[in-house]
C-alpha cells in the first residue's frame, strides 16, 4: 500500500538506518514544478509510523548550487552517514547529513572534476569510504571522500563509452565495477589490476537515431557473476540477465513487462528473487530474475516513473519517484484500516493495492517452522531444505521412563519396589512410607510402629518396675541391716547357712492360703456384722447377686468382677457397667478399656484430642475388627480433614483404603504445587500403587465420586500419548468409564486416536468357520441351452444373523488350517474393512456333469491388513473428519455377575483381627492383624455366553451354481494336488439381486468375484491350473531344514545379522506387554531367514540394498524411514508380505525402547 508520499520532483535516496527511516530528496534535473523556481534543494525526511497516509514534511534542508542527476547515502555506524549529490553542472558535493538536520553548515568536499553532468554515482557496500561516479565524455572516477576527497581512474578510458548512463559496485567481490553507457555498452572494471575486465554490446537494436544506450545496471546480489541491464528503446524496452561466465549473449530476456523505454533498476538485497524496474510507460513492475516473471506491480503513474528505489536497511519499505511531481513511499507489510463506513467512496489513489506479491519475500517468509503431531511427533522444516521432517520428540523424557518402569512394575507385581525408592528420593512425604506399609504381612504392626509406638519398648519397661521394686525394697533392707548385730555374724557350717539363705519355692498364694483360719466371727450379730462378714454370709448362702451388690456399693470391684461370673449372666454385664461408670473419670485407660471390652471403638475416635490422632489409629489397628477398621479410619480422617491436617488425614484415608477421599486430597495438592506435568505424574504415581495395594475395584457406575481422578486420568493418558506411549495412554483410559461425561468430547477424541494409532496393542482376533443351515432346495434356474441344474440359495436366514443381517454370497467349510492371528485394539472388536470375510475352505470332489468356477485369486497382498496396520479408513467421510466409532450396544448378560466386593480391609496382605471374647492362646489383650488373603485361589471366570452365530457343520459344501451355457467337457477336472489358498473363499454364482456385500471384518481379503464369461472361467482355470503345478513343485520341501543358517548367501548376510541383533534387543529390553507381539516379529523374522537360507526371496537384487538400508535405519533409530523401506519392500515383493510385518513389529517395540 502507499505509506505516505514526499511532493517533490526529486532524486530520492534511502537512509542506512534500519529503525526510524529517513530518505533524502534533491531536485531533479531537467524538469520544473508549477512555481517554475530555478531552486535546487536538498531535504531529509522522516518517516511518520503514527501517520497513515499523507505528505511528509522535511526535517532539514541546504540548497545546492546545481540540480541533481543522481544522490547516493553512505553507511555510516556512528553516524548518519554522508549524502553525495551529482549535479547536473558536474559537480560532486558530499554533505554531512546530521548537520543537514540541524540547521548547521553540512557541505564536507566538493569537486568539479567532471567535464558533464554526474549521471551515475554510488558508494562502495564493502568501504564506505569509496565512491564511483560517471558522467559524459567516458568518464569514470573513484572517489576516497575520507584521504582528502582524491580522485583516480579505473583505468585507461574506454573506447566503447561514450556518456555514462549509470554505474554499480559488484555486491560480492568489492573492486569490481559495472558502468553503462549511452553508447548501448557496458564495461566492467577490476579496480584491483586498474583495467577493464569485459565488455558487453550488442544491448537492444539499432534504430534510426543509432545504438540505444543502456538506461541501468544492476549486480546480482547473490551471485558475483550475473548482472541486469536496461533499456530505454522504446521500441525494445527488455531487461537482460548476464552470465559473465558466457557473456556472448545474455543468458535471459525480460520482455512484456513495459511498452516503452525503461529508466531505472533496483535489485533487492535481501531477497534475490525481487527486481524492481521502471520506466516511460509510468509503470512500476517486480520481477522474479530467476524465471523471468512478473510478480507483482505498483500502482501506476501519470508521467514517467524515472527512479525506483528498495530501501535496502529496511526493505518493507520502496520508492517510486515519477514526474508527476511526487515520490511514492510503498509499505510491503502495512495494512490500512478498512473506512467504518462501507458506504463512503474509496475516490483517493493512495489507499489503491500496491505491491502485491504471488509469495512473500524471504525477509518476511519464516525461516523454519515447527508443529506438534499426535503421539509426539513433531513435524518440522527449514528452509534449508524443501522437506518436511517428522521426528520423533519426548518432551518428558525422565517422566516418560518412570511411566513406564511403573507400568513394568504393577504388571509384575512388584510395586512395594517402587515404594522402597520413593521413600528414600521423599523424605517429607508420608504417603509413601504408608503405602509400602500397606504391601506388608504384618500390615497393622507395622502402621503402629510407623506412629511411634514400640510394643517391644512398652513390654520391656513394664518387666522392668517388679525389678525396680524389688531392687528399692533390697536398699532398704541393707539400709535396715546397719542395725542387726547378726548382719555380719558367722557360721560354723557354710552349707547349712547356704541352705537357710536360699528363698523357698512356696508362692504367695501358698504361703496367704496355708494355716488354719476362721471364716466369720459367729458371736457377732448379723445386724452388726460388717462389710466382709455379710459378703461371706451370702458367698455361703449362694447369694452372688447380693455379695457383688454389696461389692460395687464399697467399691471393691475386683471382688465384684470375681463373684460375677457365678451369678446370673447379665451380672457380669451389670458389674462392668458399674465399674466403667465410677472409674472412667478416675483413669484415661478406663475409657479406652471400655471401648475395648464393649466392641465400639467410635467413642474414642469421635471423642478423643484431635492432637492425639495418632494413638487413635493405633488404637484402631490394634483393636478395630472387619469393616469396623475401614469405616473408623475413614471417620478419623473426616475429622483430621475438618481441623485442616490434611496430611494426617492422608494417612488415615490410607489406612482406610478410601481412594476417593486420598485422591481429592492429593489433587487438590496437585493443582495447588503448579507442577503440571510432574505433579500429575507424581499424583497417578501414588494412585496406582495405592489401588495396587488395596486391591481396589472401581464399580463404575454413578454417581462418580472419583470424577476428580477420572480427569486426571484423561490428562495423564493425553502427556503419555505426547510421549508415544500409546499402550500405557490407553490402559489408563480404560479405567475411565464409558457413561462417564466429564471432559466427554476430549475423552473420545483421545479414544479415536489410540484405536488407530498403530503402537496401541492389538488383541488376538480368532477367525472360525460359521455353520450356515441347509436351506430348502429351490426351483431349478432354466438356461437356454443347458439342461436344468438343481441349485441351492446360499443365504439362509441364519447366514444373516450370523453376518449381522446382511447376506452372505459365500459361505466357508471347515478346514484344518489353524486360525490366522491379527491384532486388533483391545478396546474395540473387529475392524470393517471394504471387502468380504476371509473363510478357511476345504476343497471338495467335483461333481460329474457340474462346472465349478475356479478359485479366485487374491488381491494384492500389500493391502491385506495384517500385524499391527490400522483399519482403513472410510473415503465416503470427509479427509479431516475423526472417525466416527458407534458405542457398543449393551447385550443382556446371561451370567449374572456379582457387584465388586466392599474393600473390608486396606491390608490386604494383613489379618483379621479376632473379636476380643474369643480365647486367646497367649495371654495379653488381643492382638491386631488381618487374615491373610491375597494367597487364595481366584474363583474360576464365568463360562461365556452361548453365541449366537451357528456353528458350521462338519463336511458341509456349498454347491456352486451352473454356467449358463457352459458344458464341460467330459474328464475334465482339476490337476493333481490342486487346491485353493487358504484365507480366501470362492464367491458363488449367485443372481444379481442376492448378491450383496457382506459386513466386513478386520484383518479378512476381499476376494475377486469369478468371470460368468465360460471362456474366461476356463482361461482362468488353465492358468490356476499351472500356478497350482509350480506350486506343487514347491511343496517337495525346502532347499534346507527351518532353522539353518549356514547357507545364508553373502548378498543376505548383513541384512539377517542385523536384523538378529535388533531382535535381540527388543528381547532383551522390551516391556512385558510387548512379549507377545515380540515373539510374533521373531516367529515372522524366521520364515524371512529361512527364505533366505533357501535363496528362495525373489527379486533379491532390487531388495537386497533396501533390506540394507531398513538395517541401517533401525540402527540409526530413524524409525519412519524404515517402515516407509519396509512397506517399500513388501510392495515389490507381495510373496514375503506375511514375513516382512514382522519388521514392523520389531521397529514399533525398539521406537518405545531408551536411546
Amino acid at each position: 500500500m502507499v505509506y505516505q508520499y514526499i511532493e517533490r520532483t526529486a532524486i530520492p535516496a534511502w537512509g542506512p538506518q534500519h529503525v526510524q527511516p529517513l530518505i533524502a530528496a534533491g531536485t531533479v534535473a531537467g524538469a520544473m514544478d508549477a512555481s517554475f523556481s530555478n531552486t535546487s534543494l536538498l531535504e531529509v525526511f522522516q518517516l511518520d509510523d503514527n501517520t497513515d497516509g499523507g505528505g511528509l514534511e522535511a526535517i532539514g534542508k541546504v540548497e545546492a548550487n546545481a540540480r541533481f542527476q543522481r544522490l547516493a547515502w553512505s553507511t555510516s555506524t556512528d553516524s548518519l552517514g554522508v549524502l553525495a549529490g551529482g549535479l547536473e553542472n558536474g559537480d560532486i558535493t558530499i554533505w554531512d547529513a546530521r548537520k543537514i538536520i540541524d540547521g548547521e553548515d553540512s557541505v564536507l568536499h566538493s569537486s568539479s572534476a567532471h567535464t558533464g553532468s554526474v549521471s551515475g554515482l554510488q558508494f562502495n557496500p564493502f568501504a564506505s569510504n569509496l565512491m564511483a561516479s560517471g558522467s559524459a565524455n567516458g568518464e569514470v572516477f573513484i572517489w576516497d571522500i575520507v584521504n582528502d576527497f582524491k580522485s583516480y581512474s579505473p583505468g585507461p578510458r574506454s573506447q566503447r563509452l561514450d556518456t555514462v548512463t549509470d554505474l554499480c559496485w559488484n555486491q560480492q567481490v568489492q573492486h569490481i565495477l559495472a558502468t553503462a553507457s549511452s553508447s548501448g555498452s557496458l564495461v566492467v572494471w577490476d579496480l584491483r589490476s586498474r583495467r577493464e575486465v569485459i565488455a558487453l554490446g550488442s544491448v537492444g537494436t539499432i534504430g534510426q537515431g543509432g545504438r540505444p544506450g543502456v538506461a541501468a545496471v544492476e549486480w546480482n546480489p547473490q551471485s558475483a557473476t550475473q548482472l541486469v541491464t536496461a533499456s530505454s528503446d522504446d521500441n525494445n524496452p527488455v531487461i537482460m540477465l548476464w552470465d559473465l561466465r558466457n557473456a556472448q549473449a545474455p543468458s535471459q530476456t525480460f520482455a512484456g513487462g513495459h511498452q516503452r523505454g525503461i529508466l531505472s533498476l533496483s535489485w533487492c538485497h535481501k531477497d534475490s528473487g525481487l527486481l524492481l524496474s521502471s520506466g516511460k510507460d509510468n509503470r512500476t513492475v517486480c520481477w522474479n530474475p530467476d524465471s523471468g516473471d512478473i510478480v507483482g506491480e505498483l500502482p501506476p503513474s501519470s508521467n514517467w516513473v524515472y527512479d525506483v528505489q528498495w530501501n535496502q536497511a529496511n526493505p518493507n519499505l520502496l520508492s517510486g519517484a515519477s514526474f508527476d511531481g511526487r515520490i511514492n513511499l510503498y509499505s510491503l507489510s502495512r495494512e490500512v484500516e478498512e473506512p467504518e463506513d462501507p458506504f463512503a467512496p474509496q475516490s483517493s489513489s493512495l489507499f489503491a493495492p500496491a505491491l502485491s506479491l504471488k509469495k512473500p519475500p524471504k525477509w518476511l517468509a519464516r525461516p523454519c517452522g515447527a508443529v506438534f503431531g499426535f503421539g509426539g511427533q513433531l513435524v518440522h522444516f527449514n528452509q534449508t531444505s524443501s522437506l518436511v521432517s517428522i521426528t520423533d520428540f519426548v518432551a518428558e523424557p525422565e517422566l516418560a521412563q518412570q511411566a513406564q518402569q511403573l507400568e513394568s512394575l504393577l504388571e509384575s507385581n512388584q510395586a512395594a519396589e517402587l515404594c522402597k525408592e520413593r521413600v528414600t528420593a521423599a523424605d517429607d512425604d508420608k504417603s509413601w512410607q504408608v503405602l509400602q506399609i500397606l504391601f506388608e504381612e504384618d500390615a497393622r504392626d507395622k502402621l503402629v510402629k510407623f506412629l511411634g509406638f514400640d510394643k517391644d519398648q512398652v513390654k520391656a519397661r513394664i518387666q522392668a518396675k517388679p525389678v525396680e521394686k524389688k531392687e528399692k525394697e533390697e536398699e532398704e533392707e541393707a539400709k535396715a541391716d546397719g542395725d542387726n548385730p547378726f548382719a555380719s555374724s558367722t557360721s560354723l557350717d557354710a552349707d547349712a547357712d547356704d541352705f537357710f539363705s536360699k528363698p523357698t519355692n512356696v508362692s504367695d498364694l501358698e504361703v496367704a492360703f496355708s494355716g488354719a483360719f476362721r471364716i466369720y466371727d459367729k458371736a457377732k450379730d448379723i445386724r452388726s456384722e460388717d462389710t466382709n462378714g455379710l459378703i461371706t454370709r451370702a458367698i455361703l448362702l449362694g447369694d452372688i447377686e447380693a455379695a457383688v451388690t454389696l461389692c460395687i456399693e464399697q467399691e471393691l470391684f475386683a471382688d465384684a468382677l470375681i463373684l460375677a461370673p457365678y451369678g446370673s449372666p447379665d451380672l457380669a454385664a451389670r458389674v462392668q457397667k458399674e465399674y466403667f461408670a465410677k472409674r472412667a473419670q478416675q483413669a484415661p485407660y478406663v475409657r479406652l478399656l471400655h471401648a475395648i471390652v464393649s466392641g465400639d471403638l467410635s467413642d474414642i475416635v469421635v471423642n478423643a484430642d484431635l492432637a492425639e490422632w495418632d494413638e487413635v489409629l493405633a488404637l484402631l489397628c490394634t483393636y478395630a475388627q472387619g469393616d469396623q477398621f475401614s469405616s473408623l479410619c475413614e471417620t478419623l480422617g473426616q475429622r483430621l480433614e475438618k481441623g485442616g491436617d490434611l496430611d494426617n488425614a492422608v494417612l488415615c484415608y490410607l489406612a482406610s483404603g478410601n481412594l476417593d477421599k486420598v485422591a481429592g486430597i492429593w489433587i487438590a495438592h496437585q493443582k495447588k504445587s503448579g507442577r503440571h506435568v510432574s505433579g500429575l505424574h507424581s499424583l497417578i504415581e501414588k494412585v496406582s500403587v495405592f489401588r495396587n495395594a488395596v486391591q481396589f475395584v472401581d464399580s463404575g457406575e454413578p454417581p462418580f465420586v472419583l470424577a476428580a481422578l477420572y480427569d486426571c486420568y484423561g490428562d495423564y493418558a493425553e502427556f503419555l500419548a505426547a510421549q508415544g506411549l500409546f499402550d500405557i495412554a490407553a490402559k489408563y483410559l480404560d479405567r475411565v468409564p464409558a457413561e462417564y461425561r466429564g471432559n466427554e468430547d476430549s475423552l473420545a477424541v483421545l479414544r479415536n486416536r489410540l484405536a488407530l494409532t498403530s503402537d496401541t496393542p492389538w488383541t488376538v482376533v480368532q477367525v472360525g468357520p460359521l455353520t450356515p443351515v441347509q436351506p430348502p432346495v429351490q426351483p431349478p434356474v432354466q438356461p437356454s441351452v443347458q439342461p436344468p441344474v438343481q441349485q441351492q440359495p446360499l443365504v439362509p436366514q441364519q447366514m444373516q444373523q450370523a453376518y449381522g443381517g446382511y447376506p452372505q454370497a459365500y459361505p466357508s467349510a471347515p478346514t484344518t488350517m489353524p486360525a490366522v492371528q491379527h491384532y486388533a485394539p483391545q478396546s474395540l472388536a473387529a475392524y470393517p474393512t471394504a471387502g468380504g470375510f476371509a473363510s478357511n475352505i476345504g476343497y471338495q470332489q467335483q461333481q460329474p456333469g457340474v462346472f465349478q468356477p475356479p478359485p479366485p485369486q487374491p488381491l494384492n497382498p500389500a493391502s491385506i491388513p495384517t500385524g499391527r496396520t490400522p483399519p482403513p479408513r472410510r473415503e465416503d467421510v470427509p479427509w479431516n473428519d475423526p472417525p466416527m466409532m458407534a458405542k457398543p450396544a449393551k447385550r443382556p448378560s446371561q451370567v449374572v455377575s456379582a457387584k465388586p466386593a466392599a474393600i473390608v480391609s486396606p491390608f490386604p496382605q494383613g489379618r483379621d483381627t479376632p473379636p476380643p471374647n474369643q480365647p486367646q492362646q497367649l495371654g495379653g489383650p488381643p492382638r491386631g492383624g488381618f487374615v491373610p488373603n491375597a494367597g487364595k485361589p481366584l474363583p474360576p471366570p464365568p463360562p461365556p455366553p452361548p453365541s449366537s452365530q451357528p456353528m458350521q457343520q462338519p463336511g458341509f459344501v456349498p454347491q456352486p451354481m451352473q454356467q449358463p451355457g457352459f458344458v464341460p467337457q467330459p474328464g475334465f477336472a482339476p490337476q493333481p494336488g490342486f487346491a485353493p489358498q487358504p484365507g480366501f473363499a470362492p464367491q458363488q454364482m449367485m443372481p444379481a439381486q442376492q448378491q450383496q456385500a457382506p459386513q466386513s471384518m478386520r484383518g479378512q481379503v476381499v476376494t475377486a468375484s469369478p468371470s460368468r464369461d465360460p471362456v474366461a472361467a476356463a482361461a482362468s482355470l488353465a492358468a490356476t491350473a499351472a500356478a497350482t503345478a509350480s506350486a506343487a513343485a514347491k511343496a517337495a520341501g525346502p532347499k534346507y531344514p527351518a532353522g539353518d543358517r549356514t547357507h545364508i548367501p553373502d548378498v543376505w548376510k548383513p541384512t539377517v545379522s542385523g536384523l538378529t541383533a535388533h531382535l535381540s534387543r527388543a528381547k532383551q529390553f522390551g516391556a512385558p506387554n510387548q512379549k507377545r507381539m515380540v515373539e510374533d516379529a521373531e516367529r515372522r523374522l524366521n520364515v524371512l531367514f529361512d527364505l533366505m537360507n533357501c535363496d528362495d526371496v525373489k527379486m533379491k537384487d532390487r531388495l537386497a540394498p533396501l533390506f540394507e538400508q531398513l538395517v541401517q535405519a533401525i540402527g540409526a533409530h530413524q524409525f519412519t524411514p524404515a517402515l516407509n523401506l519396509q512397506a517399500e519392500i513388501m510392495a515389490l515383493n507381495p510373496d514375503i508380505t506375511s514375513s516382512i510385518v514382522g519388521v514392523k513389529h520389531l521397529v514399533n517395540v525398539l521406537k518405545t525402547l531408551p536411546m
